[in-house]
Formats: C-alpha cells, sequence, structure tokens
C-alpha cells in the first residue's frame, strides 16, 4: 500500500515513522508547502519523492491513499481533490472548520466509495484502550459522570509560541479544535453519543508574537474552553481547559458510574476503585508491540496502530 503523507510538521515527526512499521505499508512521498521542509523530511526517512504541490501526489497511479496532516482550514479541499482521485484518506482532526465542510468531505468519500478515517490516535493509546475495556466489562456500572480538567500553560506568554494558523480564527485554530476534538472523542467512545451540548470559549491573551520579530499581532482563535455534555443515556460530562495557567497541572479525567470510578491522571497513570473501596493504582499492559516500536515522539505509537486499523481497512473495503 503506496501511501502519500502531506504535510511535513506532525506528518514528518508522528505520520512518516509511524507508518514506515505497519507491515504491508510504504510511505512513497511526502509534501509540504517550502521545498527544503519536504527535502528534509525526505532525507530523514529515506522516502523517495518529495514534493511541494499535494496534486501532483495525486495524479500519480501509483500512490493508493494519502495522510492530510496539513492545517485544519487546508483539509477540505485537500480531502476532497484526494476522494476525487480515488484515494483513500486519513485526515488530521480537527476534521474541517465547521460542520459544512465535514459533512461535504464524509459525503463525497462515502460516495467515491473509499476509505476515509480521522485520527483520533488517542483511541490507540494502551492506557485509555484499558479504560474503555473496564467500561465495557462494568467496571463502573452504568455511566453517570465524566469529567476532563486540563491546566497548561503554553500559551500564557504572548512572547511566547508565534502567532500562527492556531491563533486564528477563519483558519480553525483554537484549542477547542486542537485539543478539545480528542476530549470530545474519548467521551463518545466511553460514554456513547451525546444529545445536548452547551459550552464557552474564551480568548486570554489577545495578541501574539509573529514569526521573526518583537512585534504582536491579534489573536481571535480560543486559548480556553469549557463544554458542557449531556449523553443519550442521561449520564453528564464536561470539558474544563486552558492553555495559558501561569502554573500547570497534571491532566485529570475522571468517570463515574453507579458501581466504581476511574481516574486518569496526566494520561499515564490509572486509578479505579468500586463502591465504597477507595482508588489504588491499576496495571494497564503495554501491547506487545510497544516493545518493538521505540519512537521519539509519544504519539507515534497510538497513530501506527490506527494506521494499521486504517490499512486493514483499505483492503478490507470499510
Amino acid at each position: 500500500m503506496r501511501v502519500g503523507v502531506i504535510g511535513a510538521g506532525f506528518g514528518s515527526v508522528v505520520h512518516i515513522p509511524a507508518l514506515q512499521r505497519v507491515p504491508g505499508a510504504e510511505v512513497a512521498a511526502v509534501v509540504a508547502r517550502r521545498a527544503e521542509r519536504a527535502h528534509v523530511a525526505a532525507a530523514q526517512y529515506g522516502v523517495p519523492q518529495a514534493l511541494t504541490d499535494f496534486r501532483e501526489l495525486l495524479r500519480d497511479p501509483s500512490i493508493d491513499a494519502v495522510v492530510v496532516a496539513t492545517p485544519p482550514f487546508l483539509h477540505h479541499t485537500m480531502v476532497i481533490s484526494a476522494v476525487e482521485a480515488g484515494k483513500h484518506v486519513l485526515c488530521e482532526k480537527p476534521m474541517a472548520r465547521n460542520l459544512a465542510e465535514a459533512r461535504d468531505m464524509e459525503k463525497i468519500a462515502a460516495s467515491a466509495g473509499v476509505t476515509a478515517m480521522v485520527n483520533h490516535e488517542f483511541r490507540f493509546s494502551p492506557i485509555r484502550m484499558r479504560v474503555k475495556q473496564l467500561i465495557d466489562q462494568g467496571f463502573i456500572g452504568e455511566p453517570q459522570s465524566a469529567s476532563f480538567t486540563v491546566f497548561r500553560s503554553s500559551l500564557n506568554d504572548p512572547g511566547g509560541i508565534p502567532f500562527g494558523w492556531l491563533m486564528e480564527q477563519d483558519k480553525a485554530g483554537g484549542m477547542l479544535g486542537a485539543v478539545g476534538s480528542h476530549h470530545v472523542d474519548a467521551l463518545r467512545w466511553w460514554f456513547g453519543e451525546v444529545k445536548a451540548v452547551a459550552g464557552a470559549v474564551g480568548t486570554m491573551v489577545k495578541r501574539r508574537r509573529l514569526p521573526e520579530s518583537s512585534q504582536l499581532a491579534p489573536v481571535d482563535a480560543d486559548d480556553n474552553f469549557s463544554v458542557l455534555l449531556k449523553f443519550a443515556n442521561g449520564a453528564l460530562g464536561s470539558i474544563h481547559y486552558t492553555a495559558t495557567a501561569a502554573v500547570e497541572l497534571s491532566d485529570q479525567i475522571i468517570l463515574s458510574g453507579s458501581d466504581g470510578m476511574l481516574m486518569i491522571a496526566n494520561d499515564n497513570r490509572l486509578y479505579g476503585g468500586r463502591r465504597e473501596d477507595g482508588l489504588s493504582e491499576l496495571d494497564v499492559p503495554e501491547p506487545e508491540a510497544a516493545h518493538d516500536a521505540a519512537f521519539d515522539h509519544p504519539l507515534a505509537y497510538p497513530t501506527m496502530q490506527l494506521h494499521r486499523e486504517w490499512i486493514n481497512a483499505i483492503r478490507t473495503g470499510e
């Protein structure tokens, strides 16, 4: 299965090395807007082709599938172009700028009969897979309440991370799309579909340093958000996220049900308890494949596992 990777940021540090560990997959090309980035990525990972125009990749009949790992405001055009060229697609999240674009992408992919997936790779982290297994086994009983609480400091300093698409609302920037999409996906996976939602977004740091400059540009994308969810079974969920905290705290996910509770601390430790027992740390068995795959980026391993599912889905026609 010959795959082209569009995007030399996350695409280079995560998707290419992950795909190169998937049996039956070959990374045949990498595309970046700037030629030097494409050539550096190709040289680093031994990819045969370095391109600057994604359309050139899509015209290549030997390419079976593409990974779209570009900023989200480009996803709609690139995914539809790929699908119309008969390529299978794995698209980064957030999927699109808005619901209309996402529906358009889904409809055209379905009518073209290609396999199209979104890279919610956190579903393949060992700790979150263990949580899913425990919930399905009835560890917490009937799900009743869930909360995500995250205090990060990455966007606290206006002179820190430079201004880019992440700070622009019309380019699908903002932390609700960048990280909130993962949290919503996890809660739907664990607790089922959502039937009602309310929330708010905020921009606390309103100006940020331009790249290679001391000048500041106005920011209109969110760096804080809160979401309240009501699930189809009646359970409630909340997500509170700030990227502008003065001090970082460990992330905390709490899942509570009629018979028990699970808590994930910092996405690397799992605690559980039932009824009147206190919480105690639970073992999270590492999949055998994890020992054979040493990656530089922490998201490369779960992305590799998702790639395996994607390639298998292409082969089986899902």
